[in-house]
């Protein structure tokens, strides 16, 4: 058939050389594809020190699959090299979680463990609700305050779950000023800003069945079992001439018994509380975000997952070697396999499947999983919308109680009418005076923006005390 080389050079592969056992016949189509898909879709990709990082510091110890990507390996000599390096730029790596504000203490600093926030996050809102949308309707009191200067943008709102009446009464008020005369912006753009609380607890360890069998997994009785297994599938790959594969199921295995052997270790004092306070944490991709996630609970457990480092790595010269000269192999091998062609191809990419497989045991959301039974964490989460940034920080503001405001300066600049809204939002009945001689500083149309943002930022802000109250004691 035209399908078959003649007599069978297709299954012998580019060296044409019979084996100690004869193969079957192989179609030139599947023998020249099966040969290219591992070279092209097995690579790590610039991001896998992140992912790296996050998996190792969440897991305890490097986890290798029987057939990891090529650039892995020797992402891993260096992660056991550098140690502390290595993770303060893998961390930095991510899609979001870089930046963190520190509510309390009014500090800003780079995520020490990125990775690790993010898995946890991105399982949280895997579980996570709907989006609730932060009410905006202004009081009549304030709108007769503000008079002039609240533009039609700011009022016509009509978020669930403002209610249809109090929407018109908002409507009917600006048609009134419009009627006497007073000049009122057109609606300007509004971005609006997704805020995800998550709660963070610590509550009893759990063993559960996943831990178990994790355990088992790890026991030395059946790594030497699994071992000599993956030798004798090498051993009969050898007999029908498939050298690559062998090669590369080879180091593989090897691999895995090394990294058994890497110390990785948990830092003193790791998720202890050094405070007498819970913390209360934003976190952003950066200060022009539009996505931010506001970590509140024990510090113990957000210190030590966003402020030091989760894991300690100690120099461990011969395992950073191997992986140096894995990496070589496995380059080698994968290459001779897709240029050899023929069955070698073929069970590479099946070799590449079963490798696929094996790694859901350990995605990202089950080390997350793990990561809480295991340390006895528990994190809750609810997520609302906000119709501007302003109200959402001076919300934030008051929910985590801090006596700074230097810490949102590069989200919302300072200058004078954000210094009269904090000064309003700070203030106990005794301060409202001083509030009001700063008002009289201000122009018409900032006295205008710190009453309306003042409002919404109360509003807001005790709705969201509420729910993180809710959250500390799993009513939501």
């Amino acid at each position: 058939m035209s399908f078959y080389t003649t007599p069978n050079f297709a299954a012998l592969g580019s060296l044409n050389v019979p084996a100690f056992l004869p193969v079957p016949p192989l179609i030139n189509i599947i023998a020249e594809w099966s040969a290219l898909i591992p070279l092209v879709i097995h690579l790590a990709s610039y991001r896998h020190t992140h992912q790296l990082a996050g998996q190792v510091a969440l897991l305890g110890r490097v986890s290798i699959g029987i057939f990891p990507k090529l650039g892995v390996l020797t992402g891993i000599s260096k992660l056991i090299e550098s140690g502390p390096e290595f993770l303060d730029t893998a961390s930095t790596l991510s899609k979001s979680g870089s930046q963190v504000w520190d509510i309390k203490w009014g500090s800003r600093f780079l995520s020490a463990n990125g990775a690790a926030s993010n898995i946890l996050a991105e399982w949280i809102l895997e579980r996570g609700g709907h989006v609730s949308r932060i009410p905006e309707g202004i009081s009549s009191t304030i709108l007769a305050r503000a008079g002039t200067h609240v533009t039609e943008s700011t009022v016509l709102r009509l978020p669930s779950p403002q209610t249809k009446a109090e929407s018109t009464t908002s409507v009917n008020e600006l048609r009134k000023l419009k009627t006497t005369g007073t000049t009122i912006s057109g609606p300007s753009f509004r971005r609006y800003q997704t805020f995800h609380i998550m709660h963070f607890s610590k509550i009893e360890p759990i063993v559960s069945w996943r831990s178990r069998l994790d355990g088992y997994l790890q026991s030395p009785v059946y790594e030497a079992l699994a071992f000599i297994f993956k030798l004798g599938i090498v051993i009969v790959l050898c007999l029908f001439g498939i050298y690559g594969t062998s090669a590369t199921l080879l180091v593989g295995a090897v691999s895995q018994l090394v990294s058994r052997t890497i110390t990785v270790q948990r830092p003193s004092g790791f998720l202890e509380n050094n405070e007498v306070h819970d913390a209360c944490m934003l976190v952003a991709t950066h200060q022009n975000a539009s996505t931010w996630y506001l970590f509140v609970g024990d510090r113990g457990i957000l210190d030590s997952l966003l402020n030091k480092t989760m894991i300690q790595i100690p120099p461990q010269k011969f395992a950073a070697w191997w992986f140096k000269q894995a990496h070589r192999i496995q380059l080698l091998a994968m290459t001779f396999a897709a240029s050899q062609k023929g069955w070698d191809g073929v069970s590479l990419l099946i070799l590449l499947v079963v490798s696929l497989i094996r790694k859901l045991r350990l995605k990202n959301s089950l080390l997350a999983r793990m990561y809480c039974e295991a340390n006895g964490i528990a994190i809750k989460q609810q997520s609302f919308e906000f119709s501007g940034r302003s109200c959402m920080l001076g919300a934030i503001q008051k929910v985590g109680g801090g006596a700074s405001w230097a810490w949102m300066d590069d989200i919302l600049v300072s200058c004078e009418r954000r210094d009269v809204w904090a000064q309003g939002l700070s203030s106990a009945d005794g301060g409202l005076s001083t509030f009001e001689e700063q008002m009289g500083n201000l122009s018409a149309f900032d006295r205008g923006w710190v009453l309306v943002n003042k409002q919404l930022s109360e509003n807001a802000s005790g709705i969201i005390m509420n729910a993180v109250n809710g959250l500390g004691t799993g009513r939501v």
